[in-house]
């Protein structure tokens, strides 16, 4: 009796266990994030304090985009410069993980 009880609490405890876990890994940042877009273009314009610039693309569509403290940059940021950025959707914005500028001079 006594080990049949033991038993089905056990049961009882991993039946309800295991679909917490596997919610719980569903909802992890990494899953919440979307997927990494890749997005060259020309600066437009660049707000500083609102750590945002503005991308006009190949096809002549502007995108504003957001940094962070972790966005990897390489590069000055400023109007008429070619960048190469890598983004990502966070919180509804478009964010960029890495900025790579080049220069805006043409070489003679």
């Amino acid at each position: 009796m006594r080990k049949a009880l033991v038993l089905a609490l056990a049961v009882a405890f991993v039946v309800s266990v295991v679909p917490v876990a596997a919610a719980q890994s569903q909802s992890s940042p990494s899953s919440q994030q979307g997927s990494m877009k890749s997005i060259r273009g020309t600066v437009s314009s660049v707000d500083n304090t609102a750590k945002s610039l503005v991308v006009k693309d190949a096809d002549g569509k502007e995108v504003t985009i957001f940094w962070t403290d972790a966005t990897r940059l390489s590069g000055e940021l400023s109007q008429g410069a070619s960048v190469m950025l890598q983004t990502m959707e966070q919180d509804g914005k478009t964010v960029a993980t890495s900025i790579q500028v080049s220069s805006s001079k043409k070489a003679y």
